[in-house]
């Protein structure tokens, strides 16, 4: 249950749903809520908040499909200790929402990308365990042009080579930040992966491919425009559109 010390702040303009979901924000921040949490009932928490059990319901929905809880029926809601594969990503809809320019999306993905890199090469551990992990999904990928995949299955591996290197980086937010990226990039991969022509896919795995050896020689710098050739390719499919 969470600590008994968790008072929350009077409520001011905010609908009550979202009253709830603020003060539950608010009490991680402040730790009186922690990962792996059983918070109170809806009718404890409709008490301590002075809301409805209605409007304490339809925050916990909204939190859960966010990936914050779980609700486990005929048990009791969890504050989750892991992050959850099927959650909701809100930074696609801000992307959508704010429409950045794909020079703005490629440079911010290039960003985080150089901070993973240099994460990874300056633990030896990290490099020896990302190389194989690589190759593979390069590997796979050629076997999946072989038998002429569909869209949607080369678009999941290349946001699986990415996944690799951000879960491989050692830094949990950057991989969580990364891991929002690529998957806000999905619909766009989608649109410029069916668009690809022989030569193009070709490039998708040199692009990857290069990559991965600047890793094996443990070049930053060799990373760096690796990335970099990598946005540039990708941007020049998007202008196709």
């Amino acid at each position: 249950m969470a600590g008994q010390e968790w008072i929350p702040h009077p409520q001011e303009t905010q609908s009550a749903p979202n009253y709830v979901i603020e003060q539950i924000r608010e009490a991680l921040f402040t730790e009186k809520l922690k990962p792996g949490d059983k918070l109170p009932s809806e009718t404890e928490l409709g008490r301590m908040f002075g809301v409805s059990r209605g409007s304490v319901r339809q925050a916990m929905k909204s939190l859960e499909s966010l990936g914050v809880l779980t609700i486990r029926p005929g048990d009791g809601t969890y504050i989750n200790d892991s992050l959850s594969e099927n959650c909701f990503n809100p930074l696609a809809f801000a992307l959508l929402i704010s429409q950045p320019s794909i020079k703005t999306m490629a440079d911010a993905r290039y960003a985080l990308e150089r901070d993973i890199f240099e994460l990874i090469l300056e633990d030896e551990t990290r490099v020896e365990q990302v190389i194989p992990l690589l190759e593979k999904n390069i590997n796979d990928r050629k076997e999946l042009l072989s038998v002429n995949a569909t869209v949607s299955e080369l678009v999941k591996n290349d946001q699986e080579f990415h996944s690799i290197l951000s879960h491989e980086c050692g830094n949990l937010l950057l991989q969580i930040v990364y891991d929002y990226i690529v998957d806000s990039f999905k619909q766009y991969l989608m649109n410029t992966t069916s668009g690809q022509s022989t030569d193009d896919e070709n490039q998708t795995i040199r692009d990857h491919t290069e990559i991965l050896e600047a890793l094996r020689h443990r070049s930053f710098s060799e990373a760096k425009i690796a990335s970099k050739n990598s946005m540039n390719a990708w941007t020049r499919l998007m202008l196709k559109q």
